[in-house]
């Protein structure tokens, strides 16, 4: 069983299609050809022709059991018409979660404009997914990714879970304090690698992944993701499958924790 937790229908390059309808299927095929049975797509921080918004996804992936979503969120734009939306959505329950993009977009985690998402999260039992560490685009600004800014909001919204996503690439060790100490933080392991990984780089992140296993030490606590179509999903699971983990640690973090996190249904993973 493997669920992908952290995949997107952005159009990032020239090269991908320019429909979205057209991004989807190629995300059920690379799916399909690596054996992901689940893919839980993220929405973006904003809405252009190359960025779909949350409703959009959602018209497009009604009735595929195959995929959730997340809603991204504008923090800049955050008022009562965004929260009343999301919460609509989580109500509904069309969404599994929500997901923060500082750096992106220039904000501390723990601003006080976006405690409502915080207090949206823990009324629905849903995840924050929060971006941490190395950004796509270089005109984002790093010092608003660091992983020690979940911590805070971590210990003062005990009630949420909190996903810190891609490890907090360059700040590993932050990244995995900050997974181990809380008990309400996951990590995801996605996004590591543009494409597919180079084999110096892939030594080098398989040793700090590794790190990360060992002091954490605890099953629950990481989550399979790739940031495709970014990161290749093929090189992606090699990469994966030379982790050093126990058994327990592997079936938690390739799909164990992603279905509890998100409540993909039990009859969902065994259809996949």
């Amino acid at each position: 069983m493997i669920i992908d937790c952290h995949t997107h229908l952005n159009r990032y390059v020239e090269s991908q299609p320019v429909s979205l309808a057209e991004r989807y299927a190629q995300l059920h095929a690379d799916m399909d050809a690596n054996g992901v049975q689940h893919a839980v797509v993220l929405s973006s921080y904003t809405v252009n022709a190359d960025r779909p918004s949350t409703d959009e996804l959602l018209d497009l992936m009604e009735g595929d059991p195959r995929v959730s979503v997340v809603a991204g969120v504008s923090v800049p734009h955050l008022g009562s018409d965004q929260v009343m939306h999301l919460r609509r959505l989580l109500e509904t329950r069309r969404i599994k979660g929500l997901k923060l993009y500082p750096g992106y977009q220039p904000f501390h985690l723990y601003d006080r404009v976006v405690h409502p998402i915080y207090e949206l999260a823990g009324d629905f039992d849903v995840p924050v997914m929060v971006h941490t560490g190395d950004t796509f685009n270089p005109k984002a600004k790093v010092r608003y990714t660091h992983p020690m800014e979940v911590d805070d909001v971590a210990v003062d919204f005990r009630e949420v879970t909190f996903v810190l996503c891609h490890m907090g690439n360059p700040w590993f060790v932050d990244a995995m304090e900050v997974v181990y100490k809380n008990e309400n933080v996951l990590g995801d392991i996605s996004g590591l690698t543009l494409g597919t990984f180079e084999p110096r780089y892939e030594r080098m992140v398989t040793g700090k992944i590794d790190e990360a296993l060992a002091f954490i030490n605890n099953p629950s606590k990481l989550m399979f993701g790739t940031d495709w179509p970014i990161s290749d999903m093929g090189s992606y699971l090699a990469f994966a499958a030379k982790l050093e983990t126990t058994d327990d640690e592997r079936e938690g973090m390739m799909w164990r924790n992603a279905a509890r996190v998100f409540r993909i249904p039990v009859q969902e993973r065994a259809d996949g």
